[in-house]
């Protein structure tokens, strides 16, 4: 919120600017005031040329900053930015000939490029003349009659000042929706998992499944929770597994989380929605993004993308205590890191894994832990951009891609909630 002050107060340097209250003006239009989307084209590419960083208006930058796109996309395989940039030359020729026909300049985007021009006009009413740029007037013009204001003439600038202050209102709105937006797609994690052009689904935990296991001291597998086998096949009484059967229950930890992730700036809530892991069905996990929150005991969907992590969270029935089975160790870590719940240090595990959707082509977030605090020093770790951010900087590529990964940490349980975590070990992968 900071940097958009500090932007919209830069824009009072070019306020009294006849092009910049134009591009107001426009804004305002009712050819305009329903598309923000275009709104906020036109008010970008004006602002850059305008501060004389017309250079910095290209498709590339546009897409990026506007459209959810990543840096050194492919435009010839995109055209989503020439899409919209005629929409607005469109939009631009209706309000110049209907609202802004008595304009004294006229804002054109010329084909085959996003360069905003300004031309004066000469128009038909006999006193009004063709603007001019330049700051000095001519010493040698005759000097000008004012005659006085009639009421007719305070009612009009009444009006006028009155739209311009509107206005203004809508370029701050305008502009802090997109420098909000720009925040999101800018942030090397969540710019993968939010976005305008795709929804964003967010899966909590069942954690009747949790206790049912606790209980039982049996494992549920994803194919036995997605047909209720194991509803049948227990020696649990039935009224244990009627109750946690058929009601919904979620923890805390995960309700936190999703309170957190609905107040990132800039996420598009309208394309954001909260499933419940009984509610997911595979396609889901095809389509887009989805974070997935808690491990397998609780969100069984886990299972998918295990088999090509190395972290992997068990529960040990045997012996009450939770482990994460590390495949492949390297240096002095440990195969196995157990969560036993008489460990008087009461140590828990948390795992953050980035992993491609099942068709490959979307991005899958987990969030869980061998207990509640657990997964709650995943989530205390991603939201904390002190120390996410040096993270991902670490483990980017030689192009500057972020790998998918996989993150290891450990905290101790303090009456329930987590304490300060440590990263224990990490990986990086390509798929």
């Amino acid at each position: 919120m900071r940097d958009s002050t500090a932007q919209l107060e830069k824009n009072l340097g070019i306020a009294g600017d006849p092009r910049w209250e134009l591009v107001e003006r426009i804004i305002a239009s009712s050819s305009f005031v329903k598309s923000p989307r275009l709104c906020s084209f036109l008010v970008y590419i004006c602002d850059l040329f305008l501060r004389g960083r017309a250079d910095e208006i290209n498709e590339l930058n546009i897409g990026e900053a506007l459209f959810d796109r990543p840096a050194n996309y492919d435009p010839s395989a995109d055209g989503i930015v020439r899409s919209h940039a005629s929409r607005l030359r469109q939009r631009l020729d209706q309000y110049f000939s209907e609202e802004g026909a008595q304009e004294p300049i006229r804002l054109l985007i010329p084909k085959g490029g996003y360069m905003p021009v300004f031309e004066p006009r000469t128009l038909s009413r006999p006193h009004l003349e063709t603007i001019s740029f330049s700051p000095h007037a001519d010493p040698a013009a005759p000097p000008v009659k004012h005659e006085p204001l009639t009421a007719t003439d305070w009612n009009f600038r009444s009006l006028w000042i009155l739209s311009v202050a509107l206005a203004l209102a809508c370029v701050a709105i305008v502009y802090l929706l997109v420098h909000s937006q720009v925040a999101v797609i800018k942030h090397p994690l969540w710019g993968r998992l939010f976005g305008q052009d795709h929804p964003t689904m967010i899966v909590a935990s069942d954690t009747g499944l949790t206790s049912f296991q606790t209980l039982t001291g049996r494992q549920v597998s994803l194919a036995e929770y997605l047909n209720g086998d194991y509803r049948t096949h227990t020696s649990a009484t039935a009224d244990i597994v009627s109750i946690l059967g058929s009601r919904r229950y979620t923890s805390i930890v995960d309700l936190d989380i999703v309170t957190k992730l609905y107040q990132i700036p800039g996420i598009s809530l309208g394309r954001t929605q909260v499933r419940y892991a009984r509610d997911l069905r595979l396609n889901d996990l095809k389509s887009g993004p989805v974070i997935l929150l808690g491990a397998q005991e609780g969100t069984p969907w886990v299972e998918l993308f295990e088999r090509q992590m190395n972290f992997v969270l068990l529960h040990d029935h045997q012996r009450h205590s939770f482990v994460v089975i590390n495949r492949s160790p390297r240096g002095t870590e440990l195969s196995r890191y157990e969560a036993d719940t008489v460990d008087p240090q009461q140590k828990v595990y948390g795992l953050i894994a980035l992993r491609p959707n099942l068709e490959g082509f979307g991005h899958i977030l987990i969030l869980e832990g061998t207990s509640m605090a657990g997964t709650e020093s995943a989530a205390d770790f991603v939201f904390d951009d002190t120390r996410l951010l040096p993270f991902l900087e670490r483990i980017k590529s030689g192009d500057g891609a972020l790998p998918y990964f996989e993150l290891l940490l450990q905290s101790n349980s303090m009456n329930g909630s987590a304490s300060q975590s440590e990263v224990v070990a990490y990986r990086t992968s390509v798929n």
